[in-house]
């Protein structure tokens, strides 16, 4: 018999890249998608625990499923290395809980629950390697495609679950990656996005590779110059990275490497010394200002993102207005910004003088006023420039298209025809806070 299968996913672009390959082993495996889960025989939840709320949101979504057909209930991801068998309790009507890293043994498990042999399993363990492995082939190519080329963290900053919900950082060989790289530009990717937790610590073994590198243990910089070799490739980059990992080495592969985008995501979180020992960052707002400034004296045509916590516990109004201080030097083209909210068992969660929610708002709204100052500038110098666009998306309106320039920056345009995933030739003519808008010159 073929069972259909419903997946939804929730969280970063690490999870949408797990749904993606989850999707993959099925239908590999002979089970096929549908879009509605009452029309599912598996009804599939990979979700983040970023917070207590995720559970709840679980809790709700599979109390509203009702229909008859359904026979495995299935929850996945760091929601559920996080909740072990207590998602059981929870949520009763859940009968397969799987980790990050076990995914790729879905078709083992619901052979097992559909037949009767097993009426509840529960996998959390650590098959990083095996995972991968098994994950390297798709069944759908997108002009740009996401590489995992590390996952994990050893960090362990005091607001985050990822280390102990992904594990400690572990960095794919090299030769593994290289070869999904080629394989995936072949089959027609042009833009190639390395990811991970925490990419710019990556040491993946290479032994079996000695162009350009006589190491046995490569980093981001020798992977990416090797990556840059391969024929096919129109644009790479990577995220996301930790400020203390950055070295003068890859700000200068930025410069060495043209297909590398001259864009940056590193999260700063906030710009108080005093909180950022707090949240155990390991670096002050000084030593993360004086990279960004050294980065734009080696490569003066990169361009920021980072990412903010606004109401840390005990953050006070000094605090705030250091991260204020920050914003105003760094000068980001684009950010993303949250308040506060405790993600269980860590130990931001257990810190006394938790932050009254109406000043997290009220703060949050002052440093997005702040932040949008800076994407106001940077998105009106582009009016009037020709760019390459790689388009990723319909518009709301008929007929309009939305892509990304190098910057990540949002361009939406008119077309004819359906130009999804691919680049196109585009002139700015206009812009406002949170995109620019351009005319089809090809």
């Amino acid at each position: 018999m073929i069972y259909s299968f419903y997946i939804k996913v929730y969280g970063c672009q690490m999870n949408d890249y797990d749904g993606k390959r989850i999707e993959d082993i099925l239908i590999l495996n002979g089970f096929f998608k549908v879009n509605d889960p009452l029309t599912a025989d598996i009804v599939i939840f990979y979700t983040c625990n970023i917070r207590e709320k995720a559970v709840h949101k679980l809790e709700s979504t599979v109390g509203m499923i009702k229909s008859p057909k359904i026979k495995v209930i299935a929850v996945g991801g760091c929601v559920a290395q996080a909740e072990k068998d207590n998602i059981f309790k929870r949520i009763p009507r859940v009968n397969l809980s799987f980790g990050p890293s076990t995914y790729h043994k879905l078709p083992e498990y619901l052979d097992d629950l559909l037949s009767g042999k097993k009426k509840r399993i529960i996998d959390l363990s650590n098959y990083k390697l095996e995972k991968f492995n098994s994950t390297n082939k798709r069944r759908e190519i997108t002009t740009s495609s996401y590489v995992a080329i590390q996952e994990g963290c050893d960090n362990f900053c005091t607001y985050c679950v990822v280390p102990y919900t992904r594990g400690r950082e572990y960095s794919r060989p090299v030769i593994d990656i290289i070869n999904e790289v080629k394989w995936l530009v072949n089959n027609g990717a042009k833009e190639i996005v390395l990811g991970g937790q925490n990419v710019n610590s990556y040491h993946g073994e290479a032994p079996y590779i000695t162009i350009g590198s006589n190491r046995k243990t490569w980093r981001i910089e020798e992977l990416i110059k090797a990556i840059a070799a391969i024929d096919g490739i129109k644009r790479l980059r990577y995220l996301t990275s930790h400020p203390k990992d950055f070295t003068v080495e890859l700000m200068q592969v930025h410069n060495a490497v043209p297909i590398l985008v001259p864009f940056v995501h590193i999260p700063v979180q906030s710009g108080s010394d005093r909180i950022l020992k707090l949240m155990n960052r390991n670096h002050t707002a000084r030593e993360y200002l004086d990279k960004l400034k050294l980065f734009r004296d080696i490569c003066p045509a990169i361009q920021f993102s980072s990412d903010f916590i606004v109401g840390f516990p005990s953050e006070t109004e000094e605090d705030f207005n250091d991260t204020l201080k920050l914003v105003e030097e760094a000068k980001y083209t684009l950010s993303f910004y949250f308040k506060y909210s405790i993600r269980p068992n860590t130990p931001a969660a257990r810190m006394l003088e938790q932050i009254d929610d109406k000043i997290k708002e009220e703060r949050l709204a002052r440093l997005i006023k702040a932040l949008l100052k800076d994407q106001i500038y940077y998105n009106n110098k582009l009016v009037g420039k020709i760019q390459e666009i790689l388009i990723t998306k319909k518009g709301k309106k008929e007929n309009q298209y939305i892509g990304k320039n190098i910057y990540m920056q949002s361009v939406i345009i008119n077309s004819d025809e359906n130009i999804i995933d691919k680049f196109k030739t585009v002139l700015i003519e206009s812009a406002n806070e949170n995109c620019v808008f351009g005319k089809l010159l090809d």
